[in-house]
């Protein structure tokens, strides 16, 4: 397999001041304080889970719930699952704009399957496997915790395939994978230097999306389809780093490091900051194909922890 060498290119930050997203919170379901995001779909549906105490943590009695607009719906989980901020922390979390979606529970638990209104366990062959990410069409690529084996689930079939790359991070309905040693696309497979960059996104257009991992401070790295090398991009205006969160069907990339949050949009080279006014950002999670920004945020002068949307002004 042919390794390709990154040759670094330049990025602009867009200038300025003040807020460039507004914030539309989702709403707190009666009796919770606390929400933790785990998903968003192009319709601007929410799926996350929330917690009743007074401390924003991960529990057994987290509720999962499905907003898409109103009042949030709760959807009770098959008997003996349970669920909570864990589930976002080991793997993603998927929601189809048609509402089905896959949700990673807690460990010793298999990922379950919504479709219907009935949420079935995954069949995969050990608990331990998660959920790393989903093409629009939910076909998924799931990791073994304990052996990095990594396998290729599909909604229409059911069917369940051990994949040939360990570490699998992302797929596209073309069933190209980015993986932590090796990445597909139209003309083969490809080996990845881990010393220099690791790919973690891929979208339907086969745009790859990766970070660094060398340890000499994290750039993003990208390798258009019609590309014959990945680039290394040049990191946002007064930053000491930036990961790869998220990618969208646009080409566009959710990406930031602690306060320091943008969206890299690849047609520009262009990054765009993302600044809020009357709340604190937590953590970014998800990108949608509008360039709406799945959020933890608290507003100012309150404790709860809220799941918010994002949205540029």
């Amino acid at each position: 397999m042919p390794t390709p060498r990154p040759q670094p290119v330049k990025a602009t930050t867009v200038p300025g001041s003040g807020a460039t997203f507004t914030v539309q919170a989702v709403p707190l379901p009666p009796g919770f304080q606390h929400a933790f995001a785990l998903a968003l779909n192009n319709k601007g549906d929410v799926l996350f889970v929330a917690h009743p105490g007074a401390q924003a943590r991960a529990d057994d009695n987290d509720v999962l719930h499905l907003w898409t607009g109103g009042t949030p719906r709760a959807l009770p989980l098959p008997s003996g699952f349970k669920t909570g901020e864990l589930a976002s922390s080991v793997g993603r979390t998927c929601l189809a704009d048609d509402g089905r979606f896959v949700l990673n529970t807690f460990s010793e638990q298999l990922p379950l399957f919504s479709s219907g209104g009935r949420l079935t366990p995954l069949p995969f062959p050990d608990p331990n496997i998660f959920i790393q990410n989903c093409a629009p069409d939910l076909t998924a690529v799931a990791n073994d915790l304990n052996t990095d084996e990594s396998y290729l689930w599909s909604p229409a079939t059911g069917t369940i395939q051990t994949l040939q790359v360990a570490g699998a991070h992302d797929v596209n309905r073309a069933r190209q994978v980015v993986a932590d040693n090796a990445l597909q696309r139209p003309e083969g497979l490809y080996s990845v230097d881990r010393k220099v960059w690791q790919p973690q996104f891929i979208n339907e257009a086969g745009l790859i999306l990766g970070e660094d991992v060398a340890g000499d401070g994290a750039t993003l790295y990208v390798w258009p389809a019609n590309a014959a090398q990945p680039a290394q991009v040049q990191r946002p205006a007064g930053t000491d780093a930036v990961f790869a969160q998220d990618l969208n069907e646009k080409g566009q990339a959710l990406v930031g490091y602690l306060d320091d949050q943008f969206i890299y949009t690849h047609a520009t080279r262009t990054y765009r900051p993302i600044r809020v006014e009357g709340w604190r950002i937590q953590g970014t999670y998800a990108l949608n194909d509008q360039g709406w920004v799945l959020a933890q945020a608290v507003q100012n002068g309150q404790r709860a922890v809220r799941t918010v949307i994002l949205k540029p002004k």
